[in-house]
C-alpha cells in the first residue's frame, strides 16, 4: 500500500477538486482526503507493507493523458534526418547531405520537420530538383512538419512509379509543374500510401526503440496516450503491428496504457478491421484499439485544409477535401458507428468540419439507439453555428493547444480576420460545454504536455510571443482537466483514468510546484518529479 500525504492534491473530481493525501492499493486508489486520516486508513489495512511517500507540499494530479499523437512515427523519425529548424531550403540540404554520408547501402534518405514558413527569403516547398542536387542515386523522402505533405527526388519517383501519365491521374494530390511534368511534391493520402509501403525498420528494432523512448514520455508526466499507427507498420502490416504492442503492454514491458486509434481510409479496409475483430482487438486496460481515424481534410501549413472559402492569402485555393464525394465519408462513419465504435476525424479546416459533423450527424440519425463517443481531431478553423452543432452531436474536441505557438504566425494570412475571429475557440468551446481532450499530434509538436498547459492558458507561443486570440484562454484548471480527465473522457475510459478518487487507476504524477497558482509564464518551467502507473513509481527525477 502506498501513503501520500501532506501535498496539494488535484484530484479532477468536482465532488472533491482539492485534497492533500490518498492512498493506492495495488494498481488503484482506495483513499483521498486529509493526512491523518489517509495515514490513519493505511495503517489499518496496510497488513505491514506500507509506503509512505511526504509529499512536502508538493504538487500531486493524475498523470497526463495525450488525446492525439503518432507514437511508432515518434520512434520511425529517430532514424531520420531531423530537419525541424532549418531556417533555409539551403540548410535543408545540407542536413541531407549529412545524413546521407551516415545512410547505410540500399536504403531510403528519410527526412522530416522542414516548414517552408521558416524560410528566410523564398518560402516555397521544395522540389524534385532541389532535392536531386543532394542525390540521384538514392530515394529521398522529406516530410513537412505536419505531415501532409512530401517531396520525393528524381531516384524515388522513378522507384515509385510516379510518371507524367500517374502524376496527373492524382490530381491535386501530387504535384506538377508548368508544362505537366511532377515536381516530387505529394499530398495528403497519396504520401500516406507511400510512406505506409517504404522499406523500414523492422517490428523488432521498431519495439526496442519504443521501450527506449517511453522513458522520455514517462519523464514528462505521461502515463497514457491515444495513438494513430496504422499507416506507419513496417511492411503494411498493421494487424501485425497491434499484436506486438498488445504483447507489451499486457506483458509489462511497455509501462504507457495505449489506446489505438486506428487509420482507416477506405471502404475496403474498415471492412477489413471489423472481420477481423475490430473495437475488441485488445480490449484491456493497457492495450485496446480507442477509434476509427479518418482524415476529412489536410493542414492548415500546407494549404492543404479544407476551407468553405478560400484562403485569404491564396485566392484560388480552397485546400484538400479528402472525400469529395460526401457518401463515402458517411459510409465510413456510419460503418464504425453501426459497430459501437467511435470514429476521430482528422478536420483542421471549416470545410473539413462540415463535412465531418455532416457524417456524424447522419450516422446517428441511422442508428440513434447507439452512442459512440465520436471526435473531431484538431477543429482549428470552425465557426459559431459549427460549434453549437458539435455541441448538439455531443462530439468531442480532440484539440492540441500547442498548435498555436506556430499557427498564430500564419493563420491571420491564411484566414483573414472575420473566419480568424472565431478559430482555435477552445474557451468558447468550454463555455459550450463541448468536451475538452488535449494532446499534441506528436511528432507533428513535441510531446511535453507543459507546452500545450502553457499555450491554453496564456496564449502565447513558446518564446512569449502574443497572446494570440486572447478572449479563448482557459484557467490552468480547465486545462489540466482537459489533458487528464478530458482526455479520458473521449477515450471512453473516465470510469478508470483522470480522476484522483477510489476505485480509479493509481496512475499519477507529482510536480515540483502548483500550476493552479503560479504565474502563467512559470508554466513551461514546471518539472515532473515523479511519474506512477499502477501505484507504481515509473520515473523520478531525485
Amino acid at each position: 500500500m502506498l501513503l501520500l500525504k501532506n501535498g496539494v492534491v488535484a484530484t479532477m473530481d468536482p465532488a472533491r477538486p482539492l485534497a492533500e493525501a490518498a492512498v493506492a492499493s495495488g494498481p488503484y486508489f482506495a483513499y483521498v482526503g486529509d493526512s491523518a486520516n489517509a495515514e490513519a486508513f493505511a495503517r489499518q489495512y496496510a497488513g505491514g507493507a506500507l509506503e509512505t511517500v511526504d509529499l512536502e507540499g508538493r504538487f500531486l494530479m493524475p498523470g497526463f493523458h495525450d488525446s492525439h499523437m503518432h507514437l511508432i512515427h515518434l520512434v520511425k523519425r529517430q532514424l531520420a534526418v531531423d530537419l525541424s529548424g532549418a531556417d533555409s531550403l539551403a540548410g535543408v540540404l545540407d542536413r541531407l547531405r549529412g545524413g546521407l554520408e551516415r545512410l547505410p547501402p540500399g536504403r531510403w534518405l528519410i527526412g522530416e520537420g522542414w516548414d517552408q514558413e521558416r524560410f528566410h527569403g523564398e518560402r516555397r516547398f521544395p522540389t524534385c530538383r532541389d532535392l536531386d542536387r543532394v542525390s540521384t542515386g538514392t530515394p529521398i523522402l522529406i516530410l513537412r512538419s505536419c505531415c501532409h505533405v512530401g517531396v520525393v527526388n528524381a531516384r524515388a519517383m522513378e522507384l515509385l512509379h510516379l510518371t507524367r501519365e500517374t502524376v496527373e491521374a492524382l490530381g491535386p494530390f501530387a504535384g506538377r509543374d508548368g508544362d505537366g511534368a511532377p515536381n516530387g511534391i505529394l499530398r495528403e493520402n497519396v504520401l500516406d500510401d507511400i510512406k505506409a509501403g517504404l522499406p523500414s525498420a523492422g517490428l523488432d528494432t521498431l519495439m526496442e526503440q519504443l521501450l527506449q523512448l517511453q522513458d522520455e514520455l514517462l519523464a514528462q508526466g505521461l502515463t497514457s496516450v491515444q495513438s494513430d499507427d496504422f499507416k506507419y507498420a513496417p511492411a503494411g502490416r498493421p494487424y501485425a503491428l497491434m499484436d506486438r504492442l498488445r504483447g507489451l503492454a499486457e506483458g509489462g514491458q511497455l509501462k504507457l496504457r495505449m489506446g489505438e486509434q486506428a487509420l482507416l481510409t477506405e471502404p475496403e479496409t474498415l471492412d477489413e478491421f471489423f472481420a477481423r475483430g475490430g473495437g475488441a482487438f485488445g480490449g484491456s486496460r493497457r492495450f485496446r484499439i480507442s477509434a476509427v481515424k479518418i482524415l476529412a481534410d489536410g493542414s492548415l501549413g500546407a494549404r492543404t485544409a479544407y476551407l468553405q472559402a478560400p484562403y485569404a492569402d491564396a485566392p484560388g485555393e480552397r485546400g484538400l477535401p479528402l472525400y469529395p464525394d460526401q457518401g463515402v465519408l458517411d459510409g465510413l462513419v456510419r460503418t464504425a458507428h453501426l459497430h459501437n465504435l467511435p470514429v476521430a476525424i482528422h478536420a483542421i479546416g471549416d470545410g473539413g468540419a462540415e463535412a465531418a459533423l455532416t457524417a456524424i450527424q447522419r450516422a446517428r440519425e441511422t442508428a440513434p439507439w447507439l452512442s459512440p463517443r465520436h471526435g473531431l481531431v484538431h477543429c482549428q478553423v470552425m465557426s459559431p453555428e459549427q460549434l453549437r452543432r458539435m455541441k448538439a452531436l455531443g462530439v468531442t474536441a480532440l484539440v492540441q493547444p500547442v498548435f498555436i505557438s506556430g499557427d498564430m504566425h500564419i493563420a491571420p494570412a491564411r484566414l483573414g480576420p472575420e473566419r480568424l475571429a472565431t478559430s482555435y475557440a477552445w474557451g468558447e468551446m468550454a463555455r459550450l460545454g463541448i468536451p475538452l481532450a488535449f494532446g499534441t499530434d506528436c511528432p507533428v509538436e513535441h510531446f511535453r504536455p507543459m507546452e500545450g498547459i502553457y499555450c491554453a492558458v496564456t496564449r502565447r507561443d513558446l518564446s512569449g510571443r502574443g497572446p494570440f486570440l486572447p478572449a479563448q484562454a482557459l484557467t490552468p484548471m480547465q486545462a489540466l482537466a482537459a489533458y487528464t480527465t478530458g482526455s479520458a473522457y473521449a477515450a471512453g475510459e473516465e470510469g478508470d483514468k483522470g480522476r484522483i478518487r477510489p476505485g480509479r487507476l493509481a496512475d499519477f504524477i507529482v510536480l515540483d510546484r502548483n500550476p493552479l497558482d503560479c504565474p502563467p509564464e512559470q508554466l513551461l518551467d514546471i518539472q515532473v518529479l515523479r511519474t506512477y502507473v499502477d501505484g507504481r513509481c515509473v520515473y523520478r527525477a531525485d
